[in-house]
């Protein structure tokens, strides 16, 4: 080899390939320049759904799910050696519809189906067929092979996609950090600007709507019972229970008012 890293050409991959190199399952038909096109298998994981693994049947497609992290399994099963390192971004095609950009790569030694972790970031469900495109894969020819080869079993063998769920905290866990306010202003962040305006004013709409039925609640029933000469004795104690009813629940909508303020 020489003293430069290289990229491999599709006439270069189609050679390997013929010899049973790089890819265990590959099509030609998905070579392209400088790059093979990596297709979607029958395998996924959804990660918002506790990384559950649904196995395709024939003709299924995979759906992700609107805000849905997953892991597309592809079809190729890799076989790198020593000296290739391989990169892989996802399609821009892809992007147009609502998936999240992927970078990712396979180390010198890596063997088996690659996951390709991506994310449906728009507000429609997205259908992609076995078979379909997912990324592009570049081979690149190391100056010298390398030491420290990728050991261990991929998600796809083990059944399971590992997540290091020590690193993921909820809202609780991580409330007394200063860097974090309340969970609600927490999510309501995370909306565009017009939506969480729009949801604070009906928050502050309907405060002042509930202290007026309170309000309308005890004007009414001081009305009965003054037109009802039966009860005017104990108008007096009904009263009082009632306004300190009221009291209580308006005391307790100013609180919730200014806690979410």
């Amino acid at each position: 080899m020489g003293g430069i890293m290289t990229t491999l050409s599709d006439k270069e991959l189609e050679e390997e390939f013929k010899q049973g190199n790089l890819i265990r399952n590959p099509n030609t038909d998905m070579l392209d320049g400088s790059s093979y096109e990596l297709r979607l298998g029958d395998v996924y994981y959804d990660l918002t759904e506790g990384s559950k693994r649904f196995k395709l049947q024939a003709g299924q497609k995979v759906l992700i799910k609107p805000g849905h992290r997953v892991v597309l399994i592809t079809e190729e099963e890799l076989d790198t050696p020593a000296d290739i390192a391989v990169r892989v971004v996802s399609k821009g095609s892809l992007f147009a519809v609502g998936l999240s950009p992927v970078a990712t790569y396979a180390d010198p030694g890596f063997k088996g189906r690659l996951g390709i972790v991506t994310q449906n970031i728009s507000d429609k469900y997205i259908e992609l067929p076995q078979g379909e495109p997912i990324a592009k894969a570049e081979f690149s020819e190391l100056t010298s092979e390398a030491t420290r080869l990728y050991e261990g079993q991929h998600g796809f063998q083990m059944e399971i996609w590992p997540i290091k769920t020590h690193l993921q905290k909820t809202h609780g866990e991580v409330a007394s950090d200063p860097r974090v306010k309340p969970e609600k202003e927490e999510a309501l962040d995370l909306l565009p600007a017009a939506t969480a305006a729009v949801i604070r004013q009906m928050e502050a709409t309907q405060f002042w709507t509930n202290i007026g039925l309170f309000v309308a609640i005890v004007l009414n029933a001081l009305l009965i019972f003054l037109v009802n000469e039966k009860v005017i004795e104990g108008l007096i104690g009904i009263i009082a229970s009632l306004i300190g009813t009221a009291v209580i629940a308006i005391g307790t909508q100013l609180i919730k008012h200014v806690r979410g303020a």
